[in-house]
């Protein structure tokens, strides 16, 4: 009970965004927003401002509501394990999708938003491994974001079965798109944290998200309880093989 009421306090004290965050997060929405209604400023050649403003404002809510459930899910597990998550804006990232948004007319998406950075709360690491910040539990706080963009496009393909919305497969297909450029290794995005925090955590994280991100593809008629179970069977098999071929032989003296 005690360790329930100490959660709900650092929730109440910690979770909310900061003014900065807030700043960049409507700089970062805006800009993905913008690159994934690229093409949809009209009908065809012929370009529609009302159209493109009515797609732009969609795209607005979609990459809001994804990035808040991905950031937020990240928040509430760094705070159970005593820490403090900030998230910054990668501007560099956000700039290279605009770009090859123009190069592409829009095909190609590059979801660069940003990541994350943690700050130590000691007095609530009390009873923890360690008092100070380890690459483990940064590592398991990205793969918390990253699954968590996979489960919300399992729930709009699970409510696609029940409504057919152009809007709704728009938001699956992003959270796809945006959870497997999570799983890229470079600073700062979520996967480096994940594979420097550990390359077992990164193998089976990796294989289930891309399992996953194959068999939640809205053009398949395959259910969602199936593509997940499929995917943490893939993951599985996958984590074995990469200990028994790689793992167990890298630290073999």
């Amino acid at each position: 009970m005690r360790e329930i009421v100490d959660f709900k306090d650092k929730v109440q004290r910690y979770f909310k965004f900061t003014p900065l965050e807030v700043k960049n997060l409507i700089i970062a929405v805006s800009a993905i927003a913008f690159i994934i209604s690229f093409r949809e400023w009209g009908y065809g050649r012929e370009f529609s401002f009302r159209i493109g403003l009515f797609n732009f404002f969609n795209a607005i809510l979609i990459v809001a509501l994804s990035f808040l459930f991905h950031i937020s899910m990240q928040r509430i597990w760094s705070l159970a394990t005593g820490y403090r998550l900030e998230w910054k804006m990668w501007g560099l990232g956000l700039l290279f999708g605009i770009i090859m948004a123009f190069l592409t007319n829009g095909v190609f998406w590059l979801i660069l938003p940003g990541g994350f950075i943690v700050h130590h709360m000691a007095g609530h690491r009390l009873g923890w491994f360690r008092y100070d910040i380890n690459y483990w539990a940064l590592g398991v706080i990205a793969v918390t974001g990253t699954f968590a963009t996979v489960t919300l496009a399992a729930i709009f393909k699970a409510l696609s079965g029940f409504f057919t919305s152009s809007i709704i497969q728009k938001v699956i297909i992003f959270n796809l798109v945006y959870a497997f450029y999570s799983l890229i290794p470079i600073s700062p995005l979520d996967g480096s944290r994940t594979f420097y925090g550990s390359r077992m955590l990164y193998a089976f994280s990796t294989s289930a998200i891309l399992a996953a991100i194959v068999l939640l593809n809205p053009k398949l008629n395959i259910s969602v309880g199936f593509s997940l179970l499929s995917s943490l069977l893939i993951a599985i098999i996958s984590w074995v093989m990469y200990y028994i071929f790689f793992e167990h032989k890298a630290w073999a003296p």
